[in-house]
């Protein structure tokens, strides 16, 4: 078996040179791709102010106050920019798109406030507005329910009862008064932010170099169809009258095709160290080893069920795509059904992602491993039988 080894390694050898060269292309696609979806994303994703008019505000002594409030102090300043401007004009910046909505406060509307009579607030927005300037609407809305008539009822009740029990009103409702506004002002500290990522814990960053890994690799894989898809099966069947097992001529030519996945490997890496954010550690190294294993495998094994090139290209191809798709390679797996995000953890593309995001978030999970490793094992058993079927159909 020595002689049929070292006969393939040749034979890989000749295509090997191009086979390099058209996976250092793939690679430099996908990084090209990647930039580009990851350029997208950071824009799409940088913070927007949406600018929000204000009418029947200006003159006004205390709204003024209360504006330059919440533009200096409250959290609502990172998300909404208010401008004073008269209802003409607001209507007109509206329409050009240069405001999202605007707010009309009546007429002596802090004047009635003051004696506890609260005019109805005007928000209005253009025909068909998108859904976050619903939701700004209903933030204002429950804004201006909460701080205007809540903290009103208490500043005037708290001025009641101390008045009722000999105390100073005017100290009891100064002194109200200002923890309500230290309250409202501090609500962001109510709640805490976590960002959970695309999927496990990974960003967008990482859930793409995950997936398109995968893809770029399925695809790589179909390089050596025009070795690894044999027609003629003359020589296993004298291999194997001369007591050379089938068994040992799989290992043989799936050993060989290990070679030539671990060198393209080799050259991405490379490339990928090439990448000044690249950070790439030997533990990382070591658990992709399990998906090369896993996923070769799984494209030895279509090669041997193929009878010729087209359609062993075309079968690798549209397994490769429809797995890869499924399995959220190529689009967020938590887009599709719970049915289909069930059945992506079981498909040895989705474990494949699942690892390397493992790797990228520096996790190890033995069960995945333990199932790439599985998975490998048992396309490579399937492949042994295929190979052992057509060699006993060959007729001489």
């Amino acid at each position: 078996m020595k002689k049929y080894l070292l006969l393939q390694l040749k034979r890989l050898a000749r295509i090997l040179p191009p086979v390099l060269l058209v996976a250092a292309v793939l690679f430099s696609c996908m990084s090209v791709a990647y930039d580009a979806i990851g350029d997208i994303n950071n824009e799409s994703g940088q913070q927007t102010k949406f600018k929000v008019g204000l009418v029947g505000t200006a003159g006004d002594t205390y709204m003024e106050m209360g504006l330059a409030a919440v533009e200096s102090f409250d959290s609502t300043r990172f998300s909404v920019e208010f401008d004073q401007m008269e209802e003409k004009e607001a209507e007109k910046a509206m329409r050009q798109g240069k405001i999202s909505a605007f707010i009309q406060f009546p007429e002596g509307f802090m004047d009635e406030a003051m004696y506890g009579n609260i005019l109805p607030i005007k928000f209005v927005t253009s025909v068909g507005a998108d859904s976050l300037v619903s939701m700004v609407k209903e933030e204002l809305t429950g804004i201006v329910e909460i701080m205007i008539a809540h903290t009103q009822k208490g500043i005037y009740g708290a001025g009641a009862a101390a008045g009722a029990h000999g105390g100073s009103s005017g100290a009891a409702i100064g002194g109200i008064s200002l923890q309500y506004v230290d309250f409202i002002i501090s609500r962001a500290k109510a709640y805490r932010v976590t960002e959970a990522g695309v999927f496990d814990g990974l960003g967008m960053d990482g859930y793409l170099v995950s997936g398109l890994g995968i893809v770029l690799f399925m695809l790589i894989c179909l390089i050596f169809a025009p070795v690894m898809i044999r027609r003629d099966h003359a020589m296993a069947r004298m291999l194997k009258s001369r007591a050379r097992p089938v068994t040992w001529q799989v290992l043989c030519d799936f050993a060989v095709y290990m070679v030539g996945l671990l060198g393209i490997a080799c050259v991405v890496l490379v490339l990928l160290l090439i990448r000044p954010e690249a950070q790439i550690s030997a533990e990382m190294i070591l658990q992709c080893l399990p998906i090369i294993f896993s996923l070769g495998a799984m494209s030895f094994l279509m090669y041997e069920v193929a009878s010729d090139l087209i359609s062993g290209v075309l079968m690798q191809f549209f397994v490769t795509l429809a797995l890869c798709f499924v399995s959220g390679c190529l689009y967020p797996i938590t887009f599709f059904p719970e049915v289909v995000q069930k059945i992506a953890g079981f498909l040895p593309t989705g474990i494949a992602r699942e690892q390397v995001g493992n790797c990228i978030l520096g996790n190890t999970s033995p069960e995945t491993v333990g199932a790439l490793l599985g998975f490998g094992c048992l396309f490579l058993t399937g492949a042994v039988l295929v190979r052992k079927a057509k060699v006993a159909g060959v007729r001489g």
